[in-house]
């Protein structure tokens, strides 16, 4: 019994069998670990949408959690889609033994239907989140949840790091579309947020795919019951995911097939590009030159312009200014920074290289951009 790895998912069930407890089930036991639940709504649905919901008792649903912590002391816990806000706040007293918690509260769908009301977002907010070890959101939920418009990669790390303030131990963004059209995640850590991690992939219609993300926060919690660092955690859970997620989606007679589409970029290849936007995103106000990400790389220039061309079909270059005019924009507009200091800020060497660069980028000057 030294192998028995317990995880306890809190989730809704899905007729299709592609999300909910049947997909966490399935990817808990092909990562080693044994699979206890609790139901919390059963849902009727089908590839187009989702047709009814019925809610379990709240009692029923804490009875189920009660049940499995009196025989079973789960190592990790996810808590997936809770549809009624008492009920929330039940699991919340439940799970309190528990230091290993992934929340992916499934707010809003893969199709984009709000799947909760407003109490039960609140209540997440209360009860679960500062438990989580690891909350994983989609970017259309971050915006709920933050207000805020995610365009860019930029904009994901700066939300990721806003919504650190629930209490969180760190923030998993999922599915971001960036302006050079891959999809990207990002995970911010407390007490690290200026080493972000990014994830990337160019098979936008696999990762968009009906369960992904509730695949992901399972294979997570799993990982984490297996003693991994969050940064560790996240890795691997994105491996994993890659490995199913190298699928696409193809239609027959409307019923969803996966299989496997090896034409994508190699392993080594996104293994780069992630840690030199991780780089960029750590340096970019130090150091706008490619050659100092290359040689931290460990790669000649060339060769990340080789890599990043095939992934974006943008240059080094193009990447970096494109991430740090996205971060002056937010400075000047959420601060009261003179322009100068600004420039400094940002790794200027004078204020008029930094206007060059300014009225470059963006067409207008930083004093005119400010003022609109």
């Amino acid at each position: 019994m030294k192998d028995f790895l317990p995880i306890l998912s809190i989730t809704g069930s899905d007729s299709t069998g592609g999300s909910g407890i049947q997909a966490d089930i399935k990817t808990i036991y092909s990562l080693g670990g044994y699979a206890v639940t609790a139901i919390t709504a059963i849902i009727v649905q089908n590839s187009k949408s989702i047709l009814a919901f019925e809610n379990i008792p709240s009692s029923l649903v804490q009875e189920q959690i009660t049940t499995v912590y009196g025989e079973i002391h789960p190592k990790a816990v996810k808590i997936g889609l809770v549809r009624d806000a008492v009920t929330v706040k039940k699991i919340s007293q439940e799970i309190v033994r528990s230091s290993n918690i992934v929340v992916d509260a499934g707010f809003i769908s893969s199709r984009g239907e709000k799947l909760v009301s407003d109490d039960v977002v609140k209540s997440f907010e209360e009860y679960i989140f500062p438990q989580a070890k690891i909350l994983v959101l989609k970017i259309q939920e971050a915006e709920m949840l933050s207000g805020d418009k995610i365009v860019s990669t930029s904009d994901m790390l700066s939300t990721a790091k806003k919504l650190l303030g629930y209490g969180v131990q760190s923030v998993l963004l999922q599915g971001g579309h960036s302006a050079d059209g891959i999809m990207t995640d990002v995970l911010v850590v407390e007490g690290n947020e200026d080493s972000p991690l990014f994830f990337t992939s160019p098979d936008t219609r696999g990762w968009n795919f009906h369960g992904v993300v509730g695949t992901l926060s399972s294979a997570a919690a799993t990982f984490l019951a297996k003693g991994c660092s969050i940064e560790q955690t996240a890795k691997n859970a994105h491996e994993y995911i890659r490995s199913l997620v190298a699928y696409s989606v193809v239609s027959d007679t409307d019923n969803i097939i996966r299989h496997f589409n090896h034409n994508v970029i190699s392993d080594r290849n996104a293994e780069i590009y992630n840690n030199f936007m991780s780089l960029v995103a750590k340096h970019s106000s130090e150091s706008r030159e490619v050659n100092f990400y290359a040689d931290n790389l460990n790669i000649t220039p060339r060769y990340l312009s080789q890599i990043t061309r095939r992934i974006t079909g943008k240059s080094p270059k193009e990447i970096i200014d494109g991430f740090i005019i996205k971060e002056i924009e937010q400075t000047l507009l959420s601060t009261t920074l003179t322009i100068q200091e600004v420039a400094y800020q940002f790794g200027f060497a004078t204020e008029a290289s930094f206007c060059k660069f300014f009225l470059r980028q963006k067409g207008v000057s930083a004093k005119e951009f400010r003022s609109r």
